[in-house]
């Protein structure tokens, strides 16, 4: 059964992370089912509201500073490689130029000197051009896998940015979600007053009508008791009289007799 329980901001925040790991943004309902289905713990949407308010703003953060540092480290190295790259060519160019000039001079000696120098010439710079155009694809190739990282970076970076939009609208969402749900709330502790407000009324009514019955009651059994001794009073006029009628009608009886 779950039970009410404090839940740290520290623990919500981390509830926050393991949710988003899970490829769910964070809101209320989502953060109360966790720790409702991890422990069995629950605790106001309010403080859920505040801490996952908090930890909004430091993934914000966190995502600004993440663009940034890819940023600063992208730039740099695509920088160096170039540099590094044209640097390279260049050295190699005058390599392979000192060694055409070589070369060339050995040429005009194996003329001078006979045609196996010319052959042997042929064949080294034969050689020394394979190495270089091997060289220069090595180099392209090389150039080729950069600029495919550089795109797959670039790609990761859009995915990113397109991830960090769908979480900002989603977290507007459920701010204005939030507004509406503390909005009605507001409006339902309002209703809530009025209702309150007419049953106080009415209890102060029903009372108020209880003390007049009361009062009507008391009034009614008086005027009873006042008709109940007024009526016995009466009741005992009449035996007195009735008895002395009796007594006068027994003595003119017995006058009558007496004659």
């Amino acid at each position: 059964m779950a039970r009410k329980a404090n839940i740290s901001n520290e623990e919500i925040h981390q509830a926050c992370w393991e949710l988003l790991e899970r490829n769910s943004f964070p809101n209320i309902p989502r953060i109360a089912d966790f720790f409702l289905t991890k422990d069995g713990r629950r605790c106001s949407n309010t403080t859920l509201m505040k801490a996952i308010a908090e930890w909004e703003v430091i993934y914000k953060e966190q995502q600004e500073h993440e663009f940034k540092d890819l940023d600063e480290v992208l730039l740099p190295a695509f920088k160096n490689f170039s540099r590094n790259l044209t640097k390279s060519f260049r050295i190699l160019l005058d390599e392979k130029v000192a060694d055409l000039e070589i070369h060339q001079t050995q040429k005009q000696n194996a003329i001078e000197g006979g045609y196996l120098s010319l052959s042997s010439a042929l064949v080294e710079l034969q050689q020394a051009y394979e190495e270089i155009e091997e060289r220069h694809a090595s180099a392209e190739r090389k150039a080729l896998e950069l600029e495919q990282q550089a795109l797959l970076l670039e790609q990761k970076n859009q995915t990113l940015v397109a991830q960090n939009q769908v979480l900002t609208k989603q977290l507007e969402q459920e701010r204005e979600e939030s507004a509406e749900l503390r909005l009605n709330l507001s409006q339902r502790e309002v209703d809530l007053a009025k209702l309150d407000n007419k049953l106080t009324q009415a209890l102060e009514e029903k009372q108020q009508a209880f003390n007049e019955i009361t009062c009507l009651k008391e009034q009614s059994n008086k005027q009873e008791e006042r008709n109940w001794a007024q009526i016995t009073n009466t009741l005992k006029s009449l035996s007195s009289s009735v008895q002395i009628l009796q007594s006068q009608a027994e003595e003119h009886k017995d006058r009558g007799t007496e004659k």
